[in-house]
């Protein structure tokens, strides 16, 4: 059983497609990077991207963060892939839950329930998001992603 009160609170500082500074909001020290257990690689995560109260994003990965970040912060449209839509923002605030033991089918059915318990609360899809991942492979997706959104709301 997941402990969905567990999780990673940053504020981020974009500056030219870099992270530019990481505020942890739990105890509001400066960090230099992401958390260790953010950059394990393998290793499952749903992250959501709020600025100002609205919702932007919500993604998953099984990479590091630093490197999916680095990823989506600099793509160029090379081959298709523009990045994510919010890299032009200021400052964001990112909240990570890491998942050891769901399979990317779970993550994703997590991912897509968020997105829809957002737009049925707030009345839009998160603002900038790209796609999503639906399926229909996890029975406990919607109360998962109920019990996420309730920390962060």
């Amino acid at each position: 059983m997941e402990n969905y009160s567990d999780f990673d609170k940053l504020t981020l500082t974009l500056f030219e497609n870099k992270i530019s500074s990481f505020v942890d909001n739990s105890n509001g020290s400066i960090l230099k990077s992401f958390h260790e257990r953010l950059t394990k690689k393998s290793l499952p995560k749903i992250y959501i991207i709020k600025e100002n109260n609205l919702f932007l994003y919500i993604g998953t990965t099984t990479q590091s963060l630093t490197t999916r970040f680095r990823y989506g912060l600099n793509a160029t449209g090379k081959n298709g892939y523009h990045g994510y839509k919010w890299k032009t923002s200021k400052t964001i605030q990112l909240y990570v839950w890491c998942f050891q033991s769901m399979s990317k089918q779970q993550i994703e059915n997590i991912e897509a329930e968020l997105a829809f318990l957002i737009r049925t609360k707030t009345g839009k899809w998160p603002l900038k998001q790209n796609e999503i991942h639906f399926n229909n492979e996890f029975d406990n997706g919607k109360e998962i992603a109920e019990k996420m959104l309730i920390h962060i709301q």
